[in-house]
């Protein structure tokens, strides 16, 4: 597999959230800052608890799965859309175009609404063998709006580690 030696920058990214239902309703986020984080990434995503004798470490366990906490901005050229349009108010807050999706999360796994993130990064254009992503699958969120030049939409979100498919980085 060829690697690029060209850094990611912002232009390279692509964030689009999808629903649950059998064709998906997606939203690729558009006038976005490239600025998304992802936070505390870990292997096998397991919190370690150190475990000590008289202040003296003697073993490390591997005990919960952690969920992932991640923020991202984008332009606000509205909340929600016109009905027809959905905008990232309308997917995130299950309104609009989006009141009739459905959550990535069963019933079994609590039926809270719960949405697909997933980043690309555009690597094939610069020599490496593929695109770099970051798929987050079972995702809740919160919307922030901030009036500026241009306003904004701080988008906060968890991804939440429901089952071992939760997260996929490539």
């Amino acid at each position: 597999m060829s690697v690029s030696a060209n850094p990611l920058v912002p232009k390279d990214g692509a964030i689009a959230i999808t629903d649950g239902t059998g064709t998906p309703l997606s939203l690729t986020i558009l006038y976005e800052d490239g600025d998304l984080q992802v936070q505390g990434l870990m292997s096998g995503q397991l919190r370690k608890q150190e475990y000590k004798t008289r202040g003296i470490p003697y073993a490390v366990r591997e005990v919960e799965r952690m969920s992932i906490p991640f923020t991202f901005t984008c332009h606000a050229t509205g909340i929600i859309g016109d009905g027809t349009t959905a905008l990232p108010g309308d997917a995130l807050l299950k309104l609009g175009v989006w009141a009739s999706a459905t959550s990535k999360a069963s019933a079994a796994q609590g039926g809270a609404y719960l949405l697909q993130l997933a980043w690309t990064g555009e690597r094939s254009n610069f020599g490496a063998t593929a695109d770099s992503s970051i798929t987050l699958k079972y995702c809740s969120f919160e919307v922030d709006f901030a009036e500026g030049d241009p306003s904004k939409l701080t988008i906060k979100g968890t991804a939440h580690a429901l089952s071992t498919d939760y997260l996929t980085i490539a």
